[in-house]
């Protein structure tokens, strides 16, 4: 998955506890958080500075706090980092509680550490990994044996160009001949 589509799912996942989060899911949209939240802290502070320079400070005495953009940006993106750090917490082995240490005092350094650390393997009660077996287009997983067939097919087109030797020849036809002994023969009926 790409960055974009890491952060549309944690939108779309937004009251969505369960589960889990795979770690550059969680980091996407940590970046996007930021750099949202800072560049409506830089539109705040343009305001204000605006603010000051036409009129006294009164006039910023009576903004309220919707009057700022980073409220909003707040509001909207708030709900998804609290379901994704539950998300990326189960992934990383923990209970979902374990996201109440951002309310204790220097709580949020634990929580980046968890946060850094790798999905646990295999299936846990809150499911499989975000970053499981690679999936085939029938939405199977993929054993490791297709995967290294298709990997080979790819090899093959680097090698179109290349003139076929007599080795070559020789090793195909072997090849050719050990498949048909192995799978074919093999799967027929016995007389």
């Amino acid at each position: 998955m790409g960055p974009f589509t890491d952060i549309t799912t944690v939108f779309v996942k937004t009251f969505k506890f369960s589960g889990r989060a795979s770690r550059s899911k969680y980091w996407w949209y940590t970046l996007f958080y930021n750099v949202i939240i800072m560049v409506c802290g830089f539109v705040d502070v343009a305001m204000i500075i605006d603010l000051l320079q036409q009129e006294d400070k009164a006039a910023i005495e009576a903004l309220s706090i919707f009057d700022y953009t980073s409220t909003f940006a707040w509001i909207l993106t708030i709900p998804p980092v609290i379901s994704l750090t539950v998300r990326r917490l189960h992934d990383a082995g923990f209970s979902g509680f374990w996201a109440l240490l951002f309310f204790i005092p220097l709580g949020i350094f634990a929580l980046l550490v968890m946060h850094m650390l790798p999905s646990r393997s295999g299936t846990s009660v809150h499911g499989t990994p975000a970053s499981g077996p690679v999936a085939d287009r029938t939405g199977k997983p993929m054993t490791v044996d297709s995967h290294k067939r298709a990997m080979q097919g790819y090899a093959v087109l680097f090698d179109k160009d290349k003139p076929v030797t007599a080795e070559m020849q020789a090793a195909r036809k072997a090849e050719v001949a050990d498949y048909y002994r192995s799978r074919v023969l093999k799967a027929s009926p016995s007389a």
